[in-house]
Protein backbone atom coordinates (compact mmCIF):
# COMPACT_ATOMS: atom_id res chain seq x y z
CA UNK A 1 0.00 0.00 0.00
CA UNK A 2 0.85 3.57 -0.45
CA UNK A 3 1.00 6.36 2.00
CA UNK A 4 2.81 9.51 2.49
CA UNK A 5 4.61 8.62 -0.78
CA UNK A 6 5.93 5.57 0.21
CA UNK A 7 5.01 2.42 -0.63
CA UNK A 8 4.52 -0.26 2.77
CA UNK A 9 3.58 -3.96 2.49
CA UNK A 10 1.05 -5.23 5.34
CA UNK A 11 1.98 -8.36 6.99
CA UNK A 12 0.92 -10.72 9.89
CA UNK A 13 2.67 -11.05 13.25
CA UNK A 14 4.70 -13.96 13.44
CA UNK A 15 6.06 -14.00 17.15
CA UNK A 16 8.98 -11.27 16.55
CA UNK A 17 9.61 -8.68 18.86
CA UNK A 18 9.64 -5.24 17.22
CA UNK A 19 11.22 -2.02 17.35
CA UNK A 20 10.75 -0.07 20.47
CA UNK A 21 8.53 2.57 19.67
CA UNK A 22 5.27 0.69 18.50
CA UNK A 23 1.99 2.80 17.14
CA UNK A 24 -0.83 0.66 17.76
CA UNK A 25 -4.24 0.67 16.25
CA UNK A 26 -7.63 -1.28 16.72
CA UNK A 27 -10.76 -1.86 15.11
CA UNK A 28 -13.65 -3.01 16.58
CA UNK A 29 -17.33 -3.42 16.94
CA UNK A 30 -19.61 -0.50 16.57
CA UNK A 31 -21.43 0.27 19.75
CA UNK A 32 -22.67 2.91 21.98
CA UNK A 33 -20.01 4.82 23.40
CA UNK A 34 -20.99 4.10 26.53
CA UNK A 35 -20.06 0.62 26.04
CA UNK A 36 -16.49 -0.45 25.19
CA UNK A 37 -16.70 -2.90 21.79
CA UNK A 38 -14.98 -5.84 21.12
CA UNK A 39 -11.96 -6.07 19.48
CA UNK A 40 -11.89 -7.43 15.74
CA UNK A 41 -8.36 -5.92 14.42
CA UNK A 42 -4.94 -5.12 16.05
CA UNK A 43 -2.36 -3.32 13.50
CA UNK A 44 1.21 -2.12 15.01
CA UNK A 45 3.91 0.15 13.14
CA UNK A 46 7.56 0.10 14.60
CA UNK A 47 9.26 2.54 11.97
CA UNK A 48 9.89 -0.40 9.89
CA UNK A 49 7.31 -3.13 9.83
CA UNK A 50 3.76 -2.41 9.24
CA UNK A 51 1.93 -5.90 10.81
CA UNK A 52 -1.84 -7.15 12.15
CA UNK A 53 -1.58 -9.39 14.90
CA UNK A 54 -4.43 -12.37 14.66
CA UNK A 55 -7.25 -11.86 17.61
CA UNK A 56 -5.77 -15.08 18.97
CA UNK A 57 -2.43 -13.58 19.34
CA UNK A 58 -3.38 -10.07 20.92
CA UNK A 59 -2.45 -11.24 24.40
CA UNK A 60 0.91 -13.46 23.14
CA UNK A 61 2.06 -9.73 21.41
CA UNK A 62 1.57 -7.51 24.63
CA UNK A 63 3.34 -9.78 26.82
CA UNK A 64 6.05 -9.92 24.01
CA UNK A 65 6.63 -5.93 24.76
CA UNK A 66 6.23 -5.24 28.09
CA UNK A 67 9.04 -2.67 28.17
CA UNK A 68 8.52 -0.90 24.53
CA UNK A 69 6.83 2.12 23.98
CA UNK A 70 2.99 2.02 23.16
CA UNK A 71 2.10 4.64 20.77
CA UNK A 72 -1.51 5.35 20.60
CA UNK A 73 -4.17 8.38 18.99
CA UNK A 74 -7.35 8.12 21.26
CA UNK A 75 -5.60 5.90 24.18
CA UNK A 76 -8.55 5.55 26.36
CA UNK A 77 -10.40 4.12 23.78
CA UNK A 78 -7.86 1.53 22.74
CA UNK A 79 -6.85 0.72 26.65
CA UNK A 80 -10.34 -0.02 27.20
CA UNK A 81 -10.86 -2.20 24.17
CA UNK A 82 -7.06 -4.06 24.75
CA UNK A 83 -7.76 -4.73 28.87
CA UNK A 84 -11.74 -6.29 27.43
CA UNK A 85 -10.30 -8.30 24.90
CA UNK A 86 -6.92 -9.48 26.99
CA UNK A 87 -5.95 -10.07 30.66
CA UNK A 88 -2.97 -7.21 29.80
CA UNK A 89 -3.45 -4.37 31.70
CA UNK A 90 -2.35 -0.49 31.02
CA UNK A 91 -1.13 0.32 34.45
CA UNK A 92 2.44 -1.25 34.54
CA UNK A 93 3.21 0.08 30.56
CA UNK A 94 2.39 3.70 32.30
CA UNK A 95 4.34 2.87 35.36
CA UNK A 96 7.25 2.95 32.99
CA UNK A 97 6.26 6.29 31.13
CA UNK A 98 5.66 3.70 28.06
CA UNK A 99 2.57 4.95 27.02
CA UNK A 100 1.67 8.16 24.62
CA UNK A 101 -1.15 9.14 22.88
CA UNK A 102 -0.74 11.71 19.95
CA UNK A 103 -3.82 13.18 20.13
CA UNK A 104 -3.02 14.59 23.73
CA UNK A 105 0.66 15.72 22.69
CA UNK A 106 -0.73 17.24 20.04
CA UNK A 107 -3.09 19.96 22.09
CA UNK A 108 -0.44 20.61 24.84
CA UNK A 109 1.80 21.27 22.21
CA UNK A 110 -0.83 23.86 20.62
CA UNK A 111 -1.36 25.02 23.80
CA UNK A 112 2.48 25.67 24.95
CA UNK A 113 2.85 27.79 21.20
CA UNK A 114 -0.44 29.11 20.64
CA UNK A 115 -1.70 29.62 24.06
CA UNK A 116 -4.45 27.81 23.65
CA UNK A 117 -6.33 23.81 23.31
CA UNK A 118 -7.31 23.50 19.24
CA UNK A 119 -10.95 22.74 19.38
CA UNK A 120 -10.33 20.12 16.77
CA UNK A 121 -7.78 17.44 17.51
CA UNK A 122 -8.46 13.82 15.49
CA UNK A 123 -5.73 11.71 14.22
CA UNK A 124 -7.01 13.32 10.58
CA UNK A 125 -6.87 16.86 11.89
CA UNK A 126 -3.38 16.10 13.29
CA UNK A 127 -2.16 14.27 9.86
CA UNK A 128 -3.38 17.66 8.37
CA UNK A 129 -1.68 19.97 9.96
CA UNK A 130 1.57 18.15 11.09
CA UNK A 131 1.97 16.66 7.55
CA UNK A 132 -0.93 18.14 5.04
CA UNK A 133 -2.01 14.41 4.16
CA UNK A 134 -5.90 14.22 4.33
CA UNK A 135 -6.70 11.26 6.19
CA UNK A 136 -9.63 9.39 4.51
CA UNK A 137 -12.00 8.42 6.52
CA UNK A 138 -14.49 6.31 4.39
CA UNK A 139 -17.45 5.79 6.81
CA UNK A 140 -18.57 2.15 4.63
CA UNK A 141 -14.97 0.86 5.96
CA UNK A 142 -15.16 2.44 8.93
CA UNK A 143 -18.13 1.32 10.68
CA UNK A 144 -17.98 -2.56 9.02
CA UNK A 145 -15.53 -4.12 10.52
CA UNK A 146 -18.17 -6.27 12.46
CA UNK A 147 -18.70 -8.52 9.63
CA UNK A 148 -14.83 -9.80 10.46
CA UNK A 149 -15.56 -10.86 13.93
CA UNK A 150 -13.31 -14.22 14.67
CA UNK A 151 -11.91 -14.13 10.93
CA UNK A 152 -8.12 -14.52 9.80
CA UNK A 153 -6.48 -11.66 9.10
CA UNK A 154 -5.83 -13.00 5.58
CA UNK A 155 -9.80 -13.05 5.05
CA UNK A 156 -10.67 -9.53 5.74
CA UNK A 157 -10.42 -7.31 2.45
CA UNK A 158 -8.01 -5.25 1.51
CA UNK A 159 -9.69 -1.81 1.55
CA UNK A 160 -10.24 -2.81 5.36
CA UNK A 161 -6.51 -3.74 5.96
CA UNK A 162 -5.21 -0.98 4.55
CA UNK A 163 -7.78 1.45 6.29
CA UNK A 164 -6.74 0.50 9.43
CA UNK A 165 -2.53 0.55 8.42
CA UNK A 166 -2.95 4.16 7.40
CA UNK A 167 -4.05 4.59 10.73
CA UNK A 168 -0.93 3.55 12.49
CA UNK A 169 1.13 4.91 9.95
CA UNK A 170 -0.10 8.42 10.58
CA UNK A 171 0.13 7.79 14.14
CA UNK A 172 3.80 6.39 14.42
CA UNK A 173 4.99 9.69 12.37
CA UNK A 174 2.48 12.33 13.92
CA UNK A 175 4.38 10.50 17.89
CA UNK A 176 7.96 10.71 15.89
CA UNK A 177 7.28 14.37 15.02
CA UNK A 178 5.65 15.51 17.91
CA UNK A 179 8.27 13.84 20.63
CA UNK A 180 10.88 16.69 18.71
CA UNK A 181 8.42 19.48 18.55
CA UNK A 182 8.02 18.87 22.51
CA UNK A 183 11.47 18.65 23.69
CA UNK A 184 12.40 21.87 21.71
CA UNK A 185 10.02 23.49 24.64
CA UNK A 186 12.56 22.01 27.35
CA UNK A 187 9.72 20.37 28.41
CA UNK A 188 10.82 17.66 31.03
CA UNK A 189 7.21 16.42 31.10
CA UNK A 190 6.51 16.09 27.52
CA UNK A 191 4.29 18.93 28.83
CA UNK A 192 2.31 17.03 31.52
CA UNK A 193 1.59 14.29 29.04
CA UNK A 194 1.75 11.42 31.36
CA UNK A 195 -0.67 13.60 34.14
CA UNK A 196 -2.88 14.08 31.23
CA UNK A 197 -3.15 10.08 29.71
CA UNK A 198 -3.97 9.02 32.89
CA UNK A 199 -6.74 11.47 33.65
CA UNK A 200 -8.49 10.73 30.04
CA UNK A 201 -8.30 7.50 30.82
CA UNK A 202 -10.58 7.68 34.22
CA UNK A 203 -12.77 10.27 32.41
CA UNK A 204 -13.24 8.53 29.67
CA UNK A 205 -14.33 5.41 32.41
CA UNK A 206 -16.20 8.04 34.07
CA UNK A 207 -18.40 8.78 31.05
CA UNK A 208 -19.06 5.40 30.83
CA UNK A 209 -20.37 4.59 34.26
CA UNK A 210 -22.44 7.31 33.78
CA UNK A 211 -24.69 8.39 37.45
CA UNK A 212 -27.65 7.51 38.23
CA UNK A 213 -30.66 9.67 37.68
CA UNK A 214 -34.26 10.17 38.80
CA UNK A 215 -36.63 10.57 35.99
CA UNK A 216 -39.57 10.80 38.31
CA UNK A 217 -38.58 13.48 40.48
CA UNK A 218 -37.23 14.89 37.66
CA UNK A 219 -40.94 15.24 35.62
CA UNK A 220 -42.30 16.27 38.69
CA UNK A 221 -40.07 19.47 39.19
CA UNK A 222 -40.42 20.13 36.26
CA UNK A 223 -44.26 20.40 36.41
CA UNK A 224 -44.15 22.71 39.30
CA UNK A 225 -41.51 24.98 38.04
CA UNK A 226 -43.64 25.59 34.92
CA UNK A 227 -46.28 26.60 37.23
CA UNK A 228 -43.82 28.89 38.52
CA UNK A 229 -43.12 30.04 35.71
CA UNK A 230 -46.57 30.91 34.09
CA UNK A 231 -46.64 32.74 37.89
CA UNK A 232 -43.99 34.81 37.02
CA UNK A 233 -44.71 35.28 33.71
CA UNK A 234 -47.81 37.40 34.97
CA UNK A 235 -46.25 39.35 37.72
CA UNK A 236 -43.82 40.40 34.82
CA UNK A 237 -47.13 41.27 32.47
CA UNK A 238 -48.34 43.90 35.01
CA UNK A 239 -45.18 45.90 34.57
CA UNK A 240 -46.67 45.66 30.38
CA UNK A 241 -43.64 43.39 29.99
CA UNK A 242 -44.64 39.43 28.31
CA UNK A 243 -42.01 37.06 28.25
CA UNK A 244 -41.95 35.40 24.51
CA UNK A 245 -44.04 37.65 22.70
CA UNK A 246 -42.98 39.90 19.85
CA UNK A 247 -41.68 43.11 20.77
CA UNK A 248 -40.40 42.12 24.01
CA UNK A 249 -37.35 44.09 23.97
CA UNK A 250 -39.38 46.99 23.33
CA UNK A 251 -42.00 46.35 26.19
CA UNK A 252 -38.76 45.77 28.45
CA UNK A 253 -36.85 49.07 27.90
CA UNK A 254 -40.69 50.99 28.44
CA UNK A 255 -40.87 48.85 32.10
CA UNK A 256 -37.59 49.97 32.53
CA UNK A 257 -37.75 53.28 32.52
CA UNK A 258 -41.04 53.69 34.13
CA UNK A 259 -39.44 52.04 37.10
CA UNK A 260 -36.52 54.66 36.74
CA UNK A 261 -33.64 52.24 36.77
CA UNK A 262 -32.09 54.07 33.56
CA UNK A 263 -28.57 53.41 35.15
CA UNK A 264 -28.80 49.84 33.69
CA UNK A 265 -26.03 49.77 30.73
CA UNK A 266 -27.59 49.98 27.16
CA UNK A 267 -26.83 47.66 24.21
CA UNK A 268 -25.07 49.20 21.59
CA UNK A 269 -28.57 48.99 19.69
CA UNK A 270 -29.42 51.05 22.27
CA UNK A 271 -31.64 48.47 24.42
CA UNK A 272 -31.03 48.06 27.94
CA UNK A 273 -29.20 44.80 28.87
CA UNK A 274 -31.54 41.98 30.19
CA UNK A 275 -28.13 40.74 31.31
CA UNK A 276 -27.87 38.78 34.56
CA UNK A 277 -24.70 40.66 35.70
CA UNK A 278 -25.74 44.44 34.72
CA UNK A 279 -28.94 43.58 36.68
CA UNK A 280 -28.24 41.96 39.82
CA UNK A 281 -27.89 45.59 41.90
CA UNK A 282 -31.21 46.20 41.06
CA UNK A 283 -32.51 42.99 42.96
CA UNK A 284 -34.52 44.79 45.42
CA UNK A 285 -36.91 46.07 42.43
CA UNK A 286 -39.82 44.09 42.17
CA UNK A 287 -39.68 43.74 38.39
CA UNK A 288 -36.02 43.27 38.34
CA UNK A 289 -36.15 40.29 40.64
CA UNK A 290 -39.02 38.89 39.02
CA UNK A 291 -37.02 38.99 35.47
CA UNK A 292 -33.90 37.29 37.17
CA UNK A 293 -36.08 34.65 38.58
CA UNK A 294 -38.16 33.67 35.30
CA UNK A 295 -34.32 33.51 33.59
CA UNK A 296 -32.66 31.27 36.18
CA UNK A 297 -35.76 29.15 36.56
CA UNK A 298 -36.63 28.94 32.64
CA UNK A 299 -32.84 27.90 32.39
CA UNK A 300 -33.57 25.19 35.08
CA UNK A 301 -36.17 23.95 33.30
CA UNK A 302 -34.04 23.42 30.09
CA UNK A 303 -31.54 21.61 31.68
CA UNK A 304 -33.57 19.36 32.62
CA UNK A 305 -35.32 18.46 29.47
CA UNK A 306 -32.69 17.58 28.37
CA UNK A 307 -32.07 14.22 31.11
CA UNK A 308 -33.76 10.73 29.68
CA UNK A 309 -33.11 7.72 31.53
CA UNK A 310 -32.31 5.84 34.46
CA UNK A 311 -28.37 6.61 34.04
CA UNK A 312 -26.55 10.29 32.38
CA UNK A 313 -23.17 10.03 30.92
CA UNK A 314 -21.81 13.77 30.99
CA UNK A 315 -18.78 13.85 28.59
CA UNK A 316 -15.55 15.11 30.20
CA UNK A 317 -12.99 17.22 28.36
CA UNK A 318 -9.86 16.59 29.38
CA UNK A 319 -7.75 20.19 28.96
CA UNK A 320 -8.86 23.29 29.20
CA UNK A 321 -6.03 26.49 28.88
CA UNK A 322 -5.91 26.42 32.70
CA UNK A 323 -5.58 22.57 32.77
CA UNK A 324 -8.59 21.81 34.44
CA UNK A 325 -11.37 19.50 32.64
CA UNK A 326 -14.61 20.34 31.16
CA UNK A 327 -17.91 18.87 30.91
CA UNK A 328 -21.31 18.81 28.93
CA UNK A 329 -24.29 16.74 28.12
CA UNK A 330 -24.96 17.64 30.69
CA UNK A 331 -22.35 20.12 32.05
CA UNK A 332 -22.70 17.64 35.71
CA UNK A 333 -19.36 20.56 36.90
CA UNK A 334 -21.94 23.48 36.38
CA UNK A 335 -25.29 22.10 38.01
CA UNK A 336 -27.87 24.40 39.25
CA UNK A 337 -27.44 25.26 42.85
CA UNK A 338 -31.02 24.62 43.58
CA UNK A 339 -30.81 21.38 45.97
CA UNK A 340 -33.77 19.66 44.23
CA UNK A 341 -31.86 19.67 40.77
CA UNK A 342 -28.47 18.23 42.47
CA UNK A 343 -31.15 15.32 44.50
CA UNK A 344 -32.01 13.96 41.48
CA UNK A 345 -28.44 12.35 40.75
CA UNK A 346 -28.73 8.79 42.63
CA UNK A 347 -27.10 5.72 43.57
CA UNK A 348 -28.32 2.91 42.33
CA UNK A 349 -30.12 0.43 44.31
CA UNK A 350 -28.25 -1.04 47.21
CA UNK A 351 -25.27 1.15 46.80
CA UNK A 352 -24.91 5.42 48.37
CA UNK A 353 -22.38 7.76 46.93
CA UNK A 354 -19.15 8.43 49.13
CA UNK A 355 -18.65 12.18 48.01
CA UNK A 356 -15.24 13.83 48.43
CA UNK A 357 -13.87 17.20 48.30
CA UNK A 358 -10.62 18.88 48.89
CA UNK A 359 -10.54 21.61 51.03
CA UNK A 360 -9.64 24.80 49.38
CA UNK A 361 -7.07 23.26 47.35
CA UNK A 362 -6.55 26.09 44.95
CA UNK A 363 -5.00 28.37 48.20
CA UNK A 364 -2.88 24.85 48.67
CA UNK A 365 -1.53 24.67 45.10
CA UNK A 366 -0.78 28.36 45.19
CA UNK A 367 1.15 28.41 48.12
CA UNK A 368 3.78 25.42 46.69
CA UNK A 369 3.53 27.69 43.68
CA UNK A 370 4.90 30.60 46.28
CA UNK A 371 7.31 28.42 47.80
CA UNK A 372 8.76 26.83 44.63
CA UNK A 373 9.03 30.79 43.51
CA UNK A 374 10.46 32.30 46.30
CA UNK A 375 11.58 29.55 49.06
CA UNK A 376 8.51 31.06 51.57
CA UNK A 377 5.02 31.57 52.02
CA UNK A 378 3.31 32.81 54.80
CA UNK A 379 0.11 30.95 52.93
CA UNK A 380 2.00 28.18 53.30
CA UNK A 381 2.93 28.07 56.66
CA UNK A 382 -0.24 28.86 57.79
CA UNK A 383 -2.21 26.16 55.90
CA UNK A 384 0.52 23.45 57.50
CA UNK A 385 -0.41 24.88 60.81
CA UNK A 386 -3.85 24.06 60.41
CA UNK A 387 -5.17 27.15 59.98
CA UNK A 388 -8.28 28.42 58.28
CA UNK A 389 -6.96 30.58 55.84
CA UNK A 390 -10.48 32.86 55.46
CA UNK A 391 -10.52 33.22 59.10
CA UNK A 392 -6.91 34.62 59.57
CA UNK A 393 -6.77 36.92 56.80
CA UNK A 394 -10.75 38.27 58.12
CA UNK A 395 -8.41 38.82 61.34
CA UNK A 396 -6.21 40.96 59.01
CA UNK A 397 -8.51 42.95 56.84
CA UNK A 398 -11.02 43.49 60.34
CA UNK A 399 -7.87 43.86 62.83
CA UNK A 400 -9.78 41.33 65.46
CA UNK A 401 -8.65 37.99 66.89
CA UNK A 402 -9.27 34.80 64.70
CA UNK A 403 -11.27 33.53 67.38
CA UNK A 404 -13.83 36.81 67.37
CA UNK A 405 -14.03 36.29 63.29
CA UNK A 406 -17.74 36.36 62.35
CA UNK A 407 -19.31 34.70 59.68
CA UNK A 408 -19.97 37.48 57.14
CA UNK A 409 -16.23 38.84 57.85
CA UNK A 410 -14.89 35.13 56.83
CA UNK A 411 -17.31 35.66 53.58
CA UNK A 412 -15.65 38.49 52.54
CA UNK A 413 -12.48 37.08 53.82
CA UNK A 414 -13.55 34.35 51.14
CA UNK A 415 -14.37 36.15 48.40
CA UNK A 416 -10.16 38.09 48.63
CA UNK A 417 -8.81 34.64 48.98
CA UNK A 418 -10.24 33.32 45.66
CA UNK A 419 -10.19 36.80 43.78
CA UNK A 420 -6.91 38.25 44.58
CA UNK A 421 -4.61 35.35 43.56
CA UNK A 422 -5.87 35.51 40.03
CA UNK A 423 -4.50 39.39 39.38
CA UNK A 424 -8.34 40.71 39.31
CA UNK A 425 -8.32 44.45 39.36
CA UNK A 426 -10.37 46.57 41.71
CA UNK A 427 -13.71 46.64 38.84
CA UNK A 428 -13.54 43.25 38.52
CA UNK A 429 -13.47 42.21 41.69
CA UNK A 430 -16.04 44.36 42.60
CA UNK A 431 -18.23 42.22 40.19
CA UNK A 432 -16.59 38.79 42.10
CA UNK A 433 -17.31 40.00 45.42
CA UNK A 434 -21.41 40.15 44.53
CA UNK A 435 -20.96 36.54 44.07
CA UNK A 436 -20.17 35.72 47.04
CA UNK A 437 -22.88 38.45 48.62
CA UNK A 438 -20.57 41.08 49.61
CA UNK A 439 -21.12 44.55 48.08
CA UNK A 440 -18.54 47.19 48.49
CA UNK A 441 -17.26 50.22 46.89
CA UNK A 442 -13.82 51.04 45.31
CA UNK A 443 -12.22 52.30 48.44
CA UNK A 444 -13.50 49.53 50.21
CA UNK A 445 -12.36 46.81 47.61
CA UNK A 446 -8.31 48.58 48.02
CA UNK A 447 -8.37 48.22 51.42
CA UNK A 448 -9.59 44.24 51.48
CA UNK A 449 -6.19 44.74 48.44
CA UNK A 450 -3.90 46.21 50.60
CA UNK A 451 -4.61 44.16 53.58
CA UNK A 452 -4.66 41.26 51.62
CA UNK A 453 -1.09 41.79 50.32
CA UNK A 454 0.01 42.54 54.28
CA UNK A 455 -1.58 38.77 55.09
CA UNK A 456 0.28 37.01 52.37
CA UNK A 457 3.11 39.27 51.67
CA UNK A 458 4.41 37.06 48.86
CA UNK A 459 1.72 37.78 46.61
CA UNK A 460 2.86 41.49 46.03
CA UNK A 461 5.85 39.71 44.47
CA UNK A 462 4.35 37.04 42.63
CA UNK A 463 1.68 39.49 40.52
CA UNK A 464 4.10 41.89 40.11
CA UNK A 465 5.21 41.72 36.15
CA UNK A 466 4.63 39.99 33.44
CA UNK A 467 6.04 37.35 31.04
CA UNK A 468 3.37 36.60 28.53
CA UNK A 469 3.77 32.92 28.79
CA UNK A 470 3.63 30.42 32.14
CA UNK A 471 4.66 27.27 33.06
CA UNK A 472 3.17 24.72 35.73
CA UNK A 473 5.10 22.99 38.32
CA UNK A 474 4.47 19.95 36.45
CA UNK A 475 5.82 21.01 33.27
CA UNK A 476 3.19 22.07 30.86
CA UNK A 477 4.02 25.46 29.00
CA UNK A 478 0.87 28.09 28.17
CA UNK A 479 1.86 30.71 25.54
CA UNK A 480 0.51 33.78 24.77
CA UNK A 481 -0.91 34.71 28.35
CA UNK A 482 -2.53 37.34 29.63
CA UNK A 483 -2.04 38.83 33.00
CA UNK A 484 -4.87 36.92 34.78
CA UNK A 485 -4.14 34.05 33.04
CA UNK A 486 -0.66 33.48 33.75
CA UNK A 487 -1.15 34.52 37.36
CA UNK A 488 -4.22 32.00 37.94
CA UNK A 489 -2.87 29.08 35.82
CA UNK A 490 0.22 27.56 37.94
CA UNK A 491 -1.99 27.05 41.07
CA UNK A 492 -5.24 26.23 39.10
CA UNK A 493 -3.58 23.60 36.53
CA UNK A 494 -1.76 22.32 39.27
CA UNK A 495 -4.82 21.68 41.63
CA UNK A 496 -6.65 20.03 38.07
CA UNK A 497 -3.19 17.85 38.04
CA UNK A 498 -3.47 16.04 41.23
CA UNK A 499 -7.01 15.74 40.32
CA UNK A 500 -6.50 14.18 37.62
CA UNK A 501 -4.11 11.57 39.00
CA UNK A 502 -6.93 11.10 42.16
CA UNK A 503 -9.46 9.92 39.47
CA UNK A 504 -6.79 7.77 37.60
CA UNK A 505 -5.88 5.96 41.18
CA UNK A 506 -8.97 5.61 42.27
CA UNK A 507 -10.33 3.62 39.20
CA UNK A 508 -7.36 1.38 39.01
CA UNK A 509 -7.95 1.23 42.86
CA UNK A 510 -11.25 -0.49 42.09
CA UNK A 511 -13.41 2.48 42.80
CA UNK A 512 -16.54 3.34 40.54
CA UNK A 513 -15.79 6.78 40.08
CA UNK A 514 -19.65 8.60 38.46
CA UNK A 515 -18.70 12.17 38.70
CA UNK A 516 -16.15 14.73 38.74
CA UNK A 517 -16.31 18.76 39.94
CA UNK A 518 -12.82 20.30 39.89
CA UNK A 519 -11.84 19.55 43.47
CA UNK A 520 -14.67 16.78 44.16
CA UNK A 521 -15.07 12.93 43.20
CA UNK A 522 -18.04 11.30 43.70
CA UNK A 523 -18.17 7.28 43.70
CA UNK A 524 -20.59 5.19 44.00
CA UNK A 525 -20.27 1.74 46.03
CA UNK A 526 -21.98 -0.86 47.73
CA UNK A 527 -23.92 0.43 51.13
CA UNK A 528 -22.49 -1.81 53.18
CA UNK A 529 -18.94 -0.80 52.22
CA UNK A 530 -19.06 2.69 52.36
CA UNK A 531 -17.43 3.26 55.55
CA UNK A 532 -14.72 1.08 55.28
CA UNK A 533 -14.27 2.60 52.27
CA UNK A 534 -14.09 6.29 52.84
CA UNK A 535 -10.98 6.15 54.43
CA UNK A 536 -9.47 4.60 51.21
CA UNK A 537 -10.99 6.63 49.02
CA UNK A 538 -9.07 10.57 51.11
CA UNK A 539 -6.04 8.76 51.48
CA UNK A 540 -6.10 7.79 47.84
CA UNK A 541 -6.68 11.39 46.60
CA UNK A 542 -4.58 13.22 49.50
CA UNK A 543 -1.81 11.12 48.62
CA UNK A 544 -2.09 11.80 44.52
CA UNK A 545 -2.43 15.25 45.49
CA UNK A 546 0.34 15.45 47.61
CA UNK A 547 2.57 13.53 44.57
CA UNK A 548 2.36 17.48 42.63
CA UNK A 549 1.70 19.45 46.48
CA UNK A 550 4.81 18.26 48.19
CA UNK A 551 5.47 20.79 50.84
CA UNK A 552 1.76 21.79 51.68
CA UNK A 553 -0.91 20.09 53.95
CA UNK A 554 -3.66 19.03 51.74
CA UNK A 555 -7.00 18.24 53.30
CA UNK A 556 -10.45 16.87 52.07
CA UNK A 557 -13.69 16.44 53.24
CA UNK A 558 -16.58 13.47 52.72
CA UNK A 559 -20.23 13.02 52.79
CA UNK A 560 -21.97 9.44 52.48
CA UNK A 561 -25.16 9.85 50.79
CA UNK A 562 -27.85 7.89 48.33
CA UNK A 563 -28.20 11.47 46.76
CA UNK A 564 -26.04 13.95 45.18
CA UNK A 565 -26.24 16.65 48.21
CA UNK A 566 -23.53 19.41 47.56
Amino acid sequence: MQYGGEEYDIKTWQGEELNHILAIDTETTYVPFTETPELITFQVFDGESLLYVERSDVARFLRTHPNHCFVFANAPFDVDVLEKATDWRVHCQIEKDLVYDILIMYRLYYLATLGNVPRKYSLSEVTQQLFGITLEKDQGVRCNFEQFQGKKVQEIPVEFLEYGARDVLATYQAYIKLKGLIKATRSETCLSHQIQLVGAIALNRIYKNGIGFDEQSAQELLKELNSNLLRLAGKMATYGYVRGEKGNQIRYNKAIEFLKLTDIPKTPTGDYSMKEDDLKKHNDNAFIKTYLDYKSMEKTTHFIRNLKGNRVHPRYDLLKNTGRTGCSSPNFQQLPRDGKIRSMFKAKEDHTFIITDYSAIELSTLAQVLYDKFGYSVMREKINEGKDLHRYYASVLFKVDETEVKKWQRQAAKAANFGFPGGLGIQTFLEFARGYGIDINEDEARTMRNAWFKAFPEMRKYLAGENGYVWTRTGRLRADTTFCAEKNTPFQGLAADGAKLALYNLCHKGFKVVGFVHDEIITEVLKNNAKDLIFLQEKTMIDSMKIVVPDVAVGVESTISERYCK
